[in-house]
């Protein structure tokens, strides 16, 4: 919730900017190669150790992930394809950061930091293939603490932070452990929403059918009955 209060006060501040952008025919999926270039680059930083430089491409690269939104929704070009383009660059992204990560924890010998860290990537992608899969099925699913903006927005500010007081490796390492947890426990906790959903949905499936398939009598008839009726009415 207080993240959903912040990007809609990020994207008001942007406003300006965003308007000059579409007065100039920009396209979003020109932003979208944008993002995925600065974290590209943010990933370089710190696979060399460079967490604050990191940081701060790292939120360019958010910025202009906000940004490519906010154009083709307002421009009407949004697309199935724009969405499976922002989607896939997004993934390609985290993961350049993350393997940076996993670079410079190798180099400087932090066994336990690697495995640590692969796992948030892997954590981070299943959170977004939950959402994904969930979507495929007819449902909305934003459910979770650590969704990609709070993943973002977490990471930069112990980057930063670590870095200013002079423990830039300790305080992201903390930050991997606690990635690692959070993006599991949200994918787990998407898992269960859906299937309660579906159990909703399928519970009303059920009484909406039983209540079709009920006799003149105001009695449910069988399921076998059921079937039967519909096999000698086709057959009529």
């Amino acid at each position: 919730m207080i993240f959903s209060h912040l990007k809609r006060g990020f994207v008001l501040f942007l406003d300006p900017l965003i308007d000059h952008f579409i007065d100039r025919g920009y396209h979003p999926d020109t932003f979208t190669i944008l993002g995925l270039v600065f974290n590209a680059i943010a990933g370089v930083l710190y696979g060399l150790g460079l967490f604050f430089e990191g940081g701060l491409v790292m939120l360019f690269g958010s910025i202009t992930d906000t940004i490519d939104g906010q154009i083709a929704r307002r421009t009407g070009g949004d697309s199935p394809g724009g969405a499976l383009l922002d989607s896939t660059l997004d993934r390609y992204g985290e993961a350049a950061v993350l393997i940076g990560l996993i670079v410079h924890y190798a180099y400087i010998h932090w066994v336990v930091t690697v495995g640590i860290t692969a796992l948030a990537l892997v954590g981070s992608f299943m959170v977004s293939y939950v959402r994904a899969r969930a979507e495929a099925l007819g449902y909305e699913c934003k459910v979770g603490l650590m969704q990609r903006p709070e993943r973002i927005i977490f990471l930069t500010a112990v980057s930063i932070f670590g870095v200013l007081l002079g423990t830039p490796d300790a305080h992201v390492a903390a930050a991997m452990w606690i990635m690692a947890v959070l993006t599991t426990l949200t994918s787990f906790e998407r898992i269960m929403h859906i299937r309660r959903l579906s159990r909703h949905v399928v519970a009303r499936s059920d009484s909406a059918e039983q209540r079709v398939h009920a006799g003149g009598d105001g009695k449910p008839q069988s399921r076998f009955l059921s079937r039967l009726h519909r096999s000698d009415t086709l057959r009529s």
